[in-house]
């Protein structure tokens, strides 16, 4: 039922109820007074409880969202991407780092791939994340490798000081899985001309 239709069937206890203590009590205002006050406290209990159960839902496809905005998606074997879109704060980096980590043990991977194509702006609270998120990795044998960094985040980078340190990066996806291969020790070969 909707809140109001709960509301309406718990208030409309109200008539019969006092209809009931006038007809069957001696002192009916004072119990009527007393039906009262608990006919409202049970509609302001039903409200809470749907408004309680509505934030509960709402936390839970938040959550769950988050959790689909970061996918770790496997390349090759032993090589891991996460493409990253939209903007980055503290909870979905820290999703992010939880996802690649528990990533990286479930595939033994040695490279990890974060792709920032996608992210509109990168501050220091951002970078800071991103250097947060390579340490974990390294701390779990992977290397990282972060790509998509485009000429504005590049100066924004560089303006705001940020040192990215001894951590590769690569303009682009394709550039950065090119190296992942290569440091795989994987050669791939041009197709055949066809004749």
């Amino acid at each position: 039922l909707t809140p109001a239709q709960t509301a309406t069937f718990v208030f409309s206890l109200k008539e019969p109820l006092f209809n009931l203590i006038q007809n069957e009590c001696d002192d009916p205002l004072a119990e009527i007074w007393a039906a009262t006050r608990l006919i409202d406290e049970l509609g302001l209990y039903s409200m809470e409880s749907f408004m309680s159960g509505r934030e509960t839902v709402i936390r839970e496809q938040q959550e769950s969202m988050l959790e689909l905005s970061t996918p770790v998606v496997e390349l090759w074997d032993g090589i891991l991407a996460i493409p990253l879109i939209g903007a980055l704060d503290s909870n979905r980096t820290q999703v992010v780092m939880e996802s690649l980590l528990e990533k990286i043990v479930q595939t033994g991977s040695d490279i990890a791939i974060i792709d920032i194509t996608g992210v509109p702006t990168v501050d220091t609270m951002v970078a800071q994340h991103l250097l947060k998120t390579v340490t974990a990795a390294r701390l779990m044998g992977a290397q990282c490798i972060i790509s998509g960094i485009r000429p504005q985040i590049a100066a924004t980078i560089v303006h705001l000081g940020v040192d990215l340190g001894d951590v590769i990066t690569k303009a682009s996806l394709a550039d950065a899985f090119r190296l992942a291969l290569r440091q795989q020790g994987v050669r791939l070969a041009a197709p055949a001309a066809k004749g």
